[in-house]
């Protein structure tokens, strides 16, 4: 399987001016950074859901049917948190206001100098790297979480809060040596060379009993 941190961001430009985009995706080829050009927010919309991978976007503020405002309100309200910055021809401050306010990384104003607009691009495409690669993280230790039984996320639980294979037995009642059992499959299951690795790794994923 392809290591996931290989996999290349890419950079979703939307704007209703097809010779903007086309210059955007010039400028972004030039640096080796892959985009996908899109001439409306429903265009976009309906392919992002058949997009996988790390994804950002540059969205333009003005356009015809669905603004870059109201794309980004959309882009909320469906739990999709892809890194966004704004393009504009009109200086419009409230505008950027709001859009940082909602979580734009950045508003740049037409006519853009090249290097702005790639200073700003590798912030959300490194943004986007980072929490694509969180949420693979997340998705890999749910999966693996979900092989454990129900006494294993027991055992781990106790782990989670440093006792000793005593400790857990006890408050369990099973002896020490089950406790040791348990904890051998947990390792296993997680493909983890030790307690002090798995729990590096679990960070703040909350271990819940399978369903």
């Amino acid at each position: 399987m392809k290591d996931v941190r290989e996999q290349s961001v890419l950079v979703l430009l939307v704007d209703d001016e097809p010779a903007v985009t086309e210059a955007l995706a010039w400028l972004l080829a030039s640096v080796r950074i892959p985009s996908r050009s899109f001439d409306s927010a429903n265009e976009f919309l309906q392919a992002l859901d058949e997009i996988d991978g790390p994804v950002c976007a540059v969205l333009d503020l003005r356009m015809p049917e669905t603004s870059g405002l109201e794309l980004q309100q959309k882009l909320l309200e469906s739990g999709n948190d892809l890194p966004v910055m704004f393009l504009s021809a009109h200086g419009d401050v409230p505008a950027a206001v709001n859009a940082m306010q909602s979580g734009a990384i950045d508003f740049l104003q037409k006519p853009l100098s090249p290097q702005e607009f790639l200073t700003s691009v590798n912030r959300i495409v490194r943004l986007a790297r980072e929490r694509y690669d969180l949420r693979e993280h997340e998705r890999e230790l749910q999966n693996e979480l979900s092989k454990l039984s129900s006494r294993e996320i027991d055992v781990l639980e106790g782990l989670r809060f440093g006792r000793t294979s005593k400790e857990i037995g006890r408050a369990l009642d099973i002896s020490p040596k089950t406790v040791d059992v348990h904890r051998a499959n947990i390792l296993r299951k997680m493909n983890a060379s030790s307690a002090a690795e798995l729990l590096r790794r679990l960070g703040t994923v909350r271990a819940r009993t399978p369903a």
